[in-house]
């Protein structure tokens, strides 16, 4: 045995730290919104509480431990089976959560565009890789985590134009619990077919 397999976490515990760094975001997503839950903020949605001084702390603490999640998750996945380019996404997204916070939508027109293009981009990459999972594997949970990220797509993407529906905050809210359901199912998916590999195999 390898120190490499010694030191190799298992399904459990993969699982068991997406969910800790997950616990971790949406807790200080929800005290932002304890602190602030404004008109402002059902408008602004998330990002309000990087550019509001009261919640700046928290939100930072809570998108530096949802980037170091994804992040690890994705390293902890690829050794699962991962296909390489849904590895790089999750990086990807990693990465995005720390632009989003470098780019506060209200200094100025360049930072406003480029923290929407960041935010646009990463929903469409986790919607991708919902999708991946939809598709590869059709269990009722991925199809589910789909269609709940789907739906809070939906409701934010309603909330953008003027169409009197501010309601982003729900809908970003409601998006990032489907994303967060899709990370769980990927682990029960690539760890229950490495397991099924590996009693093939002996």
């Amino acid at each position: 045995m390898t120190m490499e397999t010694a030191v190799e976490p298992s399904e459990t515990e993969v699982r068991h730290f997406v969910l800790a760094t997950q616990a971790f975001f949406f807790l200080a997503v929800s005290v932002c919104v304890f602190i602030n839950h404004s008109a402002k903020a059902e408008t602004s949605g998330i990002s309000f509480y990087g550019v509001y001084h009261r919640t700046l702390a928290i939100i930072i603490l809570g998108f530096c431990a949802g980037s170091f999640g994804l992040w690890r998750a994705s390293t902890y996945l690829a050794r699962a089976g991962l296909a390489h380019l849904t590895v790089l996404g999750l990086r990807f997204l990693a990465l995005g959560l720390i632009l989003l916070l470098l780019t506060p939508y209200n200094k100025g027109t360049f930072f406003n565009w480029t923290h929407m293009s960041v935010g646009v981009v990463t929903a469409l990459v986790q919607l991708a890789i919902a999708t991946q999972l939809m598709v590869r594997y059709r269990s009722w949970q991925a199809v589910s985590a789909f269609y709940v990220q789907l739906f809070g797509g939906v409701w934010a993407g309603a909330s953008l134009p003027d169409w009197r529906f501010s309601y982003l905050l729900v809908g970003e809210l409601i998006f990032e619990l489907g994303f967060s359901w899709t990370l769980i199912e990927w682990t029960y998916a690539l760890y229950s077919r490495r397991s099924r590999l590996l009693q093939v195999s002996r």
